[in-house]
């Protein structure tokens, strides 16, 4: 096997996986820990979750101001008569 043929063989292996590959999604997670300096690590589902990564560090939880806000409604107010 000549040298060309042996390096368009491995080209194809390489490009075949990636060329296939979809899209990633994004998982956009509601809680970040932080620590004394950097962005913060923003991967977790539950405040329990990123309380349990910081324990016993110096870090500490918050939410994720990345995310956009979603409006809360209050399902207990009513509109007012006029």
């Amino acid at each position: 096997m000549t040298m060309r043929k042996f390096l368009l063989i491995v080209a194809a292996a390489v490009a075949v996986p990636v060329l296939g590959a979809g899209p990633a999604v994004a998982q956009q997670y509601p809680f970040c820990r932080k620590a004394e300096g950097g962005p913060g690590d923003c991967r977790y589902s539950t405040l329990e979750q990123c309380q349990q990564a910081v324990s016993g560090t110096s870090g500490y939880c918050q939410p994720n101001y990345w995310l956009p806000q979603t409006p809360q409604v209050n399902p207990h107010r009513r509109a007012r008569r006029s």
